[in-house]
């Protein structure tokens, strides 16, 4: 977990590595198959094969929750599973089943609240991404991240800044961190810090692209999406393929 929280591509590609050796060493243990789901599910956010990856990813999270149906945080990585596949309901009753499990659980309450916000019920999903970081006031970087696009769904541009730049401190070598800096900035109108933070995005992942981050959004809210990839394109990110 030390290593997702770190953010960065090398550190996820050696997530997916101890995550196999889990799976290796004890196959008939749930929490590897999770482990390497949401190893499948970074690489979707990388733009790596998404289909297939997808596929993958929730095989090995449907795998891990059959072998023990109480794991509240297998639960968690069905729902997000679910987002990827633009089922929104079935995502928020595995969310909700994961808090019903583990109620006092920071990480439980952050990836719930997510899954309401994706699903355009942001008011509803700020109140458990701000119950999370109640329950673990250090938390890693992405309970900032999600509760900044929360507050940006809600055209709150200048507190989804502030929330941003304490992921960042969290995640500093994050391209995507930084790609989330850069289309914050051209919606406040301060272009030259976009600039300034698509040029940081692409010097740590030069293959971060407009339809990169368009395959892998999870947004019920077209109209939403559709602003923040203009102003990728805005900020100076290249379209892609």
């Amino acid at each position: 977990m030390s290593l997702w929280n770190d953010g960065t591509t090398k550190s996820m590609t050696r997530y997916g590595q101890l995550a196999q050796e889990i799976v290796d060493i004890e196959p008939e243990y749930p929490v590897g198959y999770r482990l390497l789901g949401w190893y499948h599910w970074g690489l979707i956010w990388r733009g790596i094969e998404p289909r297939e990856n997808l596929k993958k990813a929730f095989g090995l999270s449907q795998k891990a929750l059959a072998m023990d149906e109480s794991d509240a945080f297998s639960h968690a990585a069905l729902g997000f599973m679910y987002l990827l596949m633009r089922k929104y309901e079935k995502a928020i009753e595995s969310g909700k089943r994961s808090v019903e499990l583990q109620p006092n659980g920071a990480y439980f309450q952050c990836l719930y609240g997510a899954t309401l916000s994706f699903a355009d019920r942001v008011d509803e999903g700020i109140a458990h991404i701000k119950q999370a970081i109640r329950l673990n006031p250090f938390p890693a970087f992405y309970y900032y991240y999600q509760l900044g696009q929360s507050y940006r769904q809600q055209g709150r541009y200048e507190d989804a800044l502030t929330e941003f730049q304490k992921a960042l401190q969290r995640a500093p070598n994050s391209a995507y961190m930084y790609a989330t800096l850069a289309m914050t900035y051209i919606l406040l109108e301060r272009e030259e810090e976009a600039r300034a933070s698509t040029a940081k995005a692409l010097e740590l992942d030069p293959h971060l692209t407009v339809t990169r981050i368009s395959s892998a959004a999870t947004y019920k809210n077209q109209a939403h999406l559709e602003l923040l990839l203009d102003a990728m394109r805005k900020a100076g990110f290249p379209e892609g393929k």
